[in-house]
């Protein structure tokens, strides 16, 4: 049922990976920074693996604000499938912005969750 799928990132040469491994004509590529791309509210779903390291610091805000933008860009209803490092406290910042989450897997130092606006 999906009828256009939208891949963002902000690394040039993950975009030019994704083109060269995404063949599906429903596909769009965007390199741009995820964090600042236009947000209508009109999402069915975002999967993501936020960035965490700036410049090989870790920096937590990166992940809470692509979780912001997440549910910026979904519409009522829309679901968020973030995969993140376990050690991540992103719980509170999915909690302030959607209306249900859930774990879905804690697995080898990763965690998957689910989160419904």
């Amino acid at each position: 049922a999906v009828t256009s799928l939208r891949l963002i990132d902000l690394d040039r040469r993950a975009i030019e990976a994704a083109r060269r491994n995404v063949e599906d004509p429903r596909a769009a590529f965007d390199w741009a920074d995820a964090r600042t791309v236009e947000a209508n509210g009109d999402l069915d779903f975002v999967v993501m693996n936020p960035p965490f390291h700036d410049g090989g610091a870790e920096d937590r805000r990166l992940g809470q604000a692509f979780i912001r933008q997440a549910a910026a860009m979904l519409k009522k209803g829309g679901v968020l499938w973030l995969v993140a490092n376990r050690h991540l406290p992103y719980e509170a910042d999915i909690a302030a912005a959607f209306k249900r989450s859930q774990p879905l897997a804690d697995k080898g130092g990763y965690k998957v969750i689910e989160a419904v606006k």
